[in-house]
């Protein structure tokens, strides 16, 4: 589920971060009300923090090594 929850909110950052063009050549957008910049500003950082706390990185599944710089 959380895996979902993250593919759907980065899908909704993309679309947010372009919200102002999408905007200005939708004409039945024009319908909704406020600024095209501030909903996009608003979707970027509401969307964009949603992805980064359900993120998860996939582990190997096997045992995990730790690499430093000195070896």
């Amino acid at each position: 589920m959380r895996r979902q929850i993250y593919i759907a909110s980065v899908v909704l950052t993309a679309v947010a971060l372009f919200w102002p063009v999408i905007y200005g050549n939708v004409r039945a957008l024009h319908a909704l009300p406020g600024s095209p910049i501030l909903q996009a500003v608003v979707g970027v950082l509401v969307f964009g923090a949603l992805a980064y706390f359900t993120y998860e990185e996939e582990s190997g599944g096997a045992k995990e090594e730790k690499v430093t710089a000195s070896g």
